[in-house]
C-alpha cells in the first residue's frame, strides 16, 4: 500500500496540524457557497440521503429497506439496525469502476465494535465489496478507542504471504500485542538472550525492518504482553509470561506505561500483586485490564479460594479493583480475554462475564461441542466480534465459539488438529483465526469450516502430542500465532513460542511477524477521530483509493482489474457487514459507477452531510 494526498504536502500540514486525528470539518459552516460540480450525478445509481427516508434520490429506484435504523437522524444502534438495498442490474459495478461515499459518525465514547459502513459480500464465493471502521484488537486485547478505516474487495483470490522480520533478534515470542497506533505498527516481545533485551516494544519500519522503542519500565519483568490504544495514547502492559517458571523465578509485579514517542515510557502504576498482565479494554472511557493474582501472601503455598480481579485506572498511577470472581468451578474467572461488545466489557477464562459499567453478570461456558470430559481444561483464549456476535477462541480444542446472548453459547467449528486459538480477527470479510500448535492462521468459510492458510511450524510427520497431557519436550515445539491485526490493508500475524522463554526454543520463525493479503485492500492507518467524518472508496481500474475528509490517504498496489468481478445477487448492506453492525449515524450514502473526480470528492466533503 503507498500512502499519498490530493498532494504530497496537504496531506502532511493536515497531520502536522493534528498528529493523531485528522483534521474534520474545519471548513465547514464557514459561510462560504458550495460549488457542487455539474457532472456529480453522472453515474449515480444509489443516493439514501438516510434523513427522513431510506428512499433513493438517484432516480434508479435502488431504494433501501429499512431494518430498524432511525431515520430521524440516520441513527445506527450497533445492535441490528442497518438498511438492505436488494441487488439490481444498475447497481452491479462488475469488473468496472465504483465510488462509495457517507457521511458517518461517531460518539466520543463508543462502547462497541465500530462496525461496517457498507457491505457487498458473499462469505460462500468470497466475492465482494467491504468497507468499516475499526481498531487493532492484539491478541487477548480488546479494541482500543481510536478509529480506522478499512476498504477492500475480493473474488476469491488466493492470497499471499509476505515475511516481515522479527522485532528483537533473540526473542522467541513477539506477543499478544500487535497494535497499531498513529500510522504505525507496533508489537511488544517477551524473553530475550539477554535481560537487557527484556521487555522491549519496537515499531515496524517496513519490509523486515523494526525500530525499537525503548525498554519499558526497569522492573524485573521480562516482556510486554498487552498494547492497546486509549485516549490518543499507546498504553502497554510489562508481564512475565513463561507460564511454567513465572511463579518459581524472582519476577517483579506487572505495571502500565503510556508511550511519549523515541525510546520514553510513563509509568501508570501497578495494579494489584499480579505478575502477567493478560488482557487490556478500553471501556466507557476507561482503561480496564486483568491477569493473574501473584505470588501468595508470605508463608502461604498457594492462592486457594482467593479471588481473579479486574482492575480500572484512576489516573497518574492509581488503580482500583473493577470486578471480583470466583477462583473455582463451576462460575470461575481468570481474566485472559477481553472484548467489548453492544455496551458491554466481556473477559473470559474458563467461563465469560459481562460488565455493563456498574455489576458483573454471568455470560455462561464456551463449550460449543468440546468434548464433556474435555470441559474440566476449557479455557478462553481471545473474544472478538463476526458478524454482530460476540466470538470466543478456546482450548483445549481450537474452536470458536459463538455467543447467543444470556448463557448460550453455539459451535463455530474447529481449526484442524489445533488446540488453542490465541488470536481473531475480521478481515476483507472474513473471519481469521491464529492457533497453537502449529502456528496456523486459518479462514472461516462457512460451508466448509475452517480453511487454513498457513501452518508456520509444522515438520514433516511430526505429532505435536495430547494437549491434555502434554510432554515437555512437545511443549517447547508447541508454537502459536499469538496476535492478529490489519494494518496498511494486509493481514498482519505475529509469531511465538508455547512458553515465551529462550531457554525452551530457539528464535527461529518464532518470533517473527508476517503479512498475508487477499484481495486489494486498502486502510487509513490514523485515529480519525470522533464526529462527522466523510469516507470516499475507489475502484478506478487496477487500483483501490481511499479518502477521509476529502484526503487521499491510501492506494492499493496495482492489480489485474479483469480478475476481480464483483457481480453478486446478494443485498448490498449499510451499517451492517462481516464485521458488526454500525455504531453511530450513516448519512449522504452513494454508490456511482464509475470514479468521481478528486473535485467532486471534495464538493462532497465541503457540502457536509445533509
Amino acid at each position: 500500500m503507498k500512502t499519498f494526498g490530493i498532494s504530497s504536502a496537504s496531506l502532511l500540514i493536515a497531520l502536522a496540524g493534528c498528529p493523531r486525528v485528522f483534521p474534520g470539518l474545519a471548513s465547514l459552516g464557514s459561510g462560504v457557497p458550495v460549488v457542487v460540480p455539474k457532472g456529480l450525478n453522472e453515474g449515480l445509481v444509489c443516493h439514501l440521503k438516510l434523513k427522513g427516508d431510506c428512499l433513493d434520490h438517484s432516480g434508479n429506484n435502488n431504494h433501501g429497506i429499512n431494518r430498524g435504523v432511525r431515520l430521524e437522524d440516520g441513527s445506527f444502534d450497533g445492535r441490528g439496525a442497518h438498511v438492505e438495498i436488494p441487488a439490481t442490474e444498475s447497481l452491479q459495478p462488475g469488473r468496472g469502476d465504483f465510488t462509495i461515499s457517507a457521511w458517518v459518525h461517531t460518539e466520543p465514547i463508543v462502547n462497541d465494535t465500530l462496525g461496517d459502513v457498507a457491505s457487498w459480500f458473499d462469505p460462500d464465493m468470497r466475492r465482494g465489496v467491504n468497507l468499516g471502521l475499526h481498531s487493532s484488537s492484539g491478541g487477548y486485547q480488546s479494541t482500543g478507542d481510536d478509529r480506522r478505516v478499512s476498504f477492500g474487495i475480493d473474488d476469491h483470490s488466493p492470497g499471499r504471504w509476505h515475511d516481515c522480520g522479527r522485532p528483537s533478534a533473540t526473542s522467541n515470542y513477539v506477543s499478544n500485542s500487535l497494535t497499531v497506533f498513529d500510522g504505525q505498527l507496533y508489537a511488544g516481545i517477551m524473553d530475550a538472550k539477554d535481560e537487557s533485551g527484556w521487555c522491549h516494544v519496537y515499531r515496524h519500519n517496513g519490509g523486515k525492518e523494526w525500530i525499537d522503542c525503548g525498554r519499558v519500565g526497569t522492573g524485573r519483568t521480562t516482556g510486554v504482553m498487552a498494547l492497546i490504544v486509549h485516549k490518543g495514547k499507546l498504553y502497554a502492559g510489562t508481564s512475565t509470561y513463561d507460564w511454567t517458571r513465572v511463579f518459581s523465578g524472582k519476577h517483579d509485579p506487572a505495571r502500565v506505561y503510556r508511550y511519549e514517542g523515541g525510546t520514553t515510557w510513563t509509568d501508570c502504576g501497578q495494579p494489584g500483586q499480579m505478575l502477567r498482565i493478560n488482557c487490556m479494554a478500553s471501556f466507557g472511557g476507561r482503561l480496564y485490564l486483568g491477569g493473574d493474582r501473584g505470588l501468595p501472601p508470605p508463608g502461604e503455598k498457594q492462592w486457594t479460594g482467593r479471588p481473579y480481579q479486574i482492575y480500572v485506572h484512576d489516573g497518574g498511577t492509581k488503580w482500583s479493583v473493577a470486578g471480583t470472581f470466583p477462583p473455582e468451578p463451576p462460575r470461575s474467572l481468570y481474566p485472559h480475554a477481553m472484548a467489548v461488545h453492544d455496551g458491554r466489557l466481556y473477559a473470559g477464562y474458563p467461563n465469560v462475564f459481562a460488565f455493563d459499567g456498574r455489576a458483573w453478570e454471568f455470560a455462561g461456558t464456551p463449550l460449543g461441542k468440546t468434548p464433556v470430559d474435555l470441559k474440566p481444561d476449557l479455557q478462553v483464549h481471545s473474544l472478538s466480534v463476526f458478524r454482530g456476535k460476540l466470538v470466543a477462541g478456546m482450548w483445549p480444542e481450537a474452536r470458536v465459539v459463538e455467543y447467543g446472548g444470556g448463557q448460550r453459547w453455539e459451535d463455530r467449528g474447529r481449526m484442524g488438529d489445533g488446540t488453542e486459538i490465541n488470536a481473531l480477527c475480521v478481515y476483507n470479510g472474513k473471519l481469521h483465526a491464529g492457533a497453537i500448535p502449529r502456528g496456523e492462521v486459518s479462514r472461516y468459510d462457512d460451508s466448509t469450516g475452517w480453511t487454513s492458510l498457513r501452518k508456520f511450524f509444522s515438520p514433516p510427520d511430526w505429532n505435536p502430542g495430547p494437549a491434555t497431557a502434554p510432554v515437555r519436550a512437545e511443549i517447547n515445539n508447541w508454537t502459536r500465532v499469538t496476535s492478529l491485526t490489519v494494518f496498511q490493508g494486509k493481514l498482519f500475524a505475529s509469531i511465538g513460542s508455547c512458553t515465551g522463554s529462550v531457554l525452551d526454543a530457539p528464535a527461529d520463525i518464532r518470533g517473527s511477524v508476517h503479512s498475508w493479503q487477499a484481495g486489494p485492500c486498502v486502510s487509513c492507518d490514523r485515529d480519525i477521530g470522533h464526529g462527522w467524518r466523510h469516507l470516499t472508496a475507489i475502484r478506478q481500474g487496477g487500483e483501490l483509493r481511499l479518502y477521509v475528509d476529502g484526503l487521499a490517504v491510501a492506494r492499493s498496489e496495482a492489480f489485474e482489474a479483469a480478475s476481480h468481478d464483483l457481480t453478486l445477487k446478494r443485498p448490498l448492506l449499510v451499517g451492517f457487514g462481516q464485521h458488526d453492525y454500525f455504531t453511530g449515524k450513516i448519512r449522504d450514502f452513494r454508490l456511482h459507477r464509475r470514479a468521481v473526480k478528486e473535485e467532486e470528492i471534495t464538493a462532497m466533503h465541503k457540502q457536509g452531510p445533509s
